[in-house]
């Protein structure tokens, strides 16, 4: 039987793994991943070196970064753009209230104690940019103190702070409470006031001075009384029990054996840390003042320094030494989690070992190896994938190169290269590039440009469309999707959604993807809080209080873990959201929908309008109070529904009598008006006939004066006939 290994067995079986993991000495994965970095950021150096030419262009572009920082919108919309990231489905019957709770806590330790959304993207780029990005979930034990000082206490109040098992009061200031002084004065003036009136009231009124007896113990009373005490007090407050905590891990920090598949099943798994001496203490280590770092090379690593060196000059430098505060001093941990037989019974068991130095801090039997991973390019058989940069190296190389030759020869046309023969050029003003200048030659042959090639400008950018289209295939990301091609407004609406359907569905794999390791971090918090809450949690919840106890989900109820992924833009999610909400009205007259369904898409309809809560606006109809259903009709509303239909008909006959008036009306007010226009043209024509009367009257006077005179001629007696006819 095999026996049970020693510390210096055990700390020799985890310098083994630890050279021979992945990651460990930094080799072709960590050239590849400090190569991704540097073509991130668009610095010319590695294979975007500019030529050693002085004058060359040295421009590089930035197609690695412009697809990453495109893509990070849109996956992060799908996993963190509402305030649920997963839920937990119950997979039997007794078990669905505690599946809603548990999805509603997990998810508010997420957002709420651990800054998910920080999280996620941190997590999402190094994934695109790195190969894997890396999460830790473990319970934190550390003991955290804060300094809290409290100002003015009254009695009581400092009595329910020492109370409490978190504080311990290190300073008490006491001091008496000025306003209560204050007070005490005006009311013992007050009532010496009102003794006096009292005593001038005795002489007249034996029987007052029992009130005067009575003013007198009252004052006496309030000067016999202690004052009020109010305290300064300065406290430490020691927080324990631990706490569910997330971080990222950067690439360079994290190992794992070169046969592992996965981190489930790998052999060894390991994560060298920096950590400073008070985070030792406070985790519970002891004699940690002595301690060296596991691996000082850590902090020399090239991908580290890599990154820190965009802005930092001196990153290469060692930081684990000379600190002034001993407690602040860094030293590289490496926590290894391996699978070895080490109490010797022939099984090897999965083990956490602390190093540093030379020293194992920590040596105990674990569960699962808190970490999770997520890969958008996975190769099969294999941990590490291919990363967004991955996909992206050769277009932006080939581009720079391109971009770099256009710009050369740009440059070369406008200032080109010039010719002079010796002697025969005042090289001064040849040298002196100015509008109208002259330049003084011997001989008119003696300076001239020199014939050089010709930009190729048209086949430059052509090849820059091809390369653009290349990286485009590549990555699945495209200018349609980016919505940044002017050239697509011309096309056709529905080529452009072939298009972007094509690259939305290269996206939803690549989410897809990340939704495995989603799975695998909840899975991970569900374990660590059920296993390590060791009392009653009180968190607001959709805008509501919950007492929330973990230790009731210890059985590890039987649940399955569904990952909110999104589908298209939020415009198109809110279209189908209203979409079926038309079609819930119809299913609802039909059975086959409910409030509640209806409850759950206005809930889901309010978080894309950019609430983040539908509670507000809705209520769950589970929750509404019950509608009283009642045997009979009530007699009562029988009576008001009577009197309803009762006014209803008044109502009817009232509007039937009033048109029929106004009907009524109006035919009156046509008669009226015929029998006055009759009576107007009477009067027209008697008018018109007296007035002919008295013509034809004036006329036969005129003619008989005519003929009375006798001097009346043919031509005369023809033109009067000829006026009466006109007359007439």
């Amino acid at each position: 039987m095999a026996k049970a290994m020693t510390d210096d067995e055990l700390k020799a079986l985890t310098d083994a793994e630890l050279r021979q993991s992945i990651g460990y000495w930094g080799g072709k994965l960590s050239e590849q991943r400090r190569k991704a970095e540097f073509y991130y950021l668009g610095l010319a150096k590695g294979d975007l070196s500019p030529p050693e030419i002085e004058g060359r262009s040295s421009v590089v572009s930035p197609d690695i970064r412009n697809t990453i920082e495109s893509m990070l919108p849109q996956l992060m919309v799908k996993f963190v753009g509402g305030d649920t990231v997963v839920e937990f489905e119950p997979q039997q019957e007794e078990d669905e209230e505690k599946a809603q709770l548990c999805t509603d806590y997990l998810n508010y330790l997420f957002f709420r104690k651990n800054n998910g959304h920080k999280i996620v993207y941190t997590w999402f780029k190094d994934a695109l940019l790195q190969k894997v990005g890396i999460v830790k979930c473990w319970w934190d034990t550390r003991v955290e103190e804060t300094r809290e000082e409290y100002k003015a206490l009254s009695d009581v109040e400092l009595a329910q702070i020492m109370d409490d098992e978190e504080v311990e009061v290190t300073e008490n200031n006491t001091y008496p409470d000025e306003e209560d002084a204050e007070q005490r004065k005006e009311a013992i003036a007050q009532m010496m006031q009102q003794m006096q009136q009292a005593v001038q009231a005795a002489q007249q009124n034996p029987q007052a001075a029992q009130a005067v007896q009575q003013m007198q113990a009252q004052i006496q009373q309030i000067q016999q009384t202690p004052p009020t005490m109010l305290h300064d007090i300065t406290a430490i407050r020691t927080k324990k029990g631990g706490k569910l905590t997330i971080e990222n891990v950067p690439p360079e920090e994290f190992m794992i054996s070169r046969k592992a598949k996965d981190i489930a099943t790998a052999s060894f798994v390991g994560h060298r840390v920096p950590r400073t001496v008070s985070d030792l203490k406070s985790m519970g280590y002891k004699n940690v003042d002595n301690l060296s770092s596991d691996d000082t090379a850590a902090t020399l690593n090239a991908e580290r320094v890599e990154r820190l060196s965009w802005d930092d000059e001196q990153a290469y430098l060692n930081v684990d030494g000379d600190s002034r505060d001993d407690s602040q001093r860094i030293i590289w941990v490496t926590e290894c989690y391996i699978r070895c037989d080490y109490d010797g019974d022939g099984i090897s068991e999965l083990r956490k070992v602390v190093r540093a130095g030379n020293e194992i801090l920590d040596n105990e039997v674990v569960d699962i190896a808190p970490f999770a991973s997520i890969c958008p390019v996975p190769l099969p058989h294999k941990f590490f994938g291919l990363s967004i940069a991955d996909l992206g190296f050769e277009a932006q190389r080939s581009k720079t190169s391109i971009l770099r030759a256009y710009l050369d020869n740009l440059y070369l046309q406008v200032n080109g290269r010039y010719y002079a023969v010796e002697n025969q050029v005042n090289l001064d003003d040849l040298l002196t590039s100015r509008p109208g200048g002259v330049v003084r030659v011997k001989q008119p042959s003696a300076a001239g440009r020199l014939e050089q090639g010709m930009a190729d400008s048209a086949g430059a950018l052509n090849t820059l469309e091809y390369m653009e289209s290349f990286l485009e295939n590549s990555t699945g990301w495209t200018r349609y999707s980016q919505g940044t091609d002017s050239k697509s407004l011309n096309d056709t609406a529905t080529g452009i959604n072939i298009i972007t359907n094509k690259a939305d569905m290269r996206m939803d794999l690549i989410a897809r993807n990340f939704a495995e390791g989603f799975t695998d971090l909840f899975r991970l918090m569900l374990k660590l809080v059920c296993q390590n809450s060791d009392k009653e949690d009180v968190a607001k919840i959709a805008g509501k209080w919950v007492s929330i106890d973990p230790r009731e989900w210890r059985n590890q109820f039987d649940c399955t873990i569904n990952v909110g992924l999104g589908t298209g833009n939020k415009d198109q999610q809110v279209q189908h959201l209203m979409m079926l909400g038309q079609k819930q009205a119809e299913g609802l007259q039909i059975g086959v929908s409910t409030p509640k369904n209806i409850y759950e898409a206005d809930k889901e309809l309010a978080k894309l309008l950019g609430f983040k809560s539908g509670d507000k606006f809705f209520t769950d109809p589970s929750q509404a109070p019950p509608q009283q259903q009642q045997q009979g009709p009530d007699p009562a509303m029988l009576k008001v529904q009577a009197q309803i239909e009762t006014s209803r008909n008044q109502m009817e006959a009232q509007r039937e009598a009033m048109r029929l008036q106004q009907e009524m009306q109006i035919e009156q007010m046509k008669s009226q008006n015929a029998q006055q226009l009759e009576k107007l043209k009477m009067q027209n024509d008697a008018e018109i006939k007296l007035q002919v009367a008295q013509i034809e009257a004036a006329a036969k006077i005129k003619v008989a004066e005519i003929s009375a005179n006798s001097v009346i001629t043919s031509k005369q007696i023809d033109a009067a006939n000829v006026g009466f006819s006109e007359v007439n």
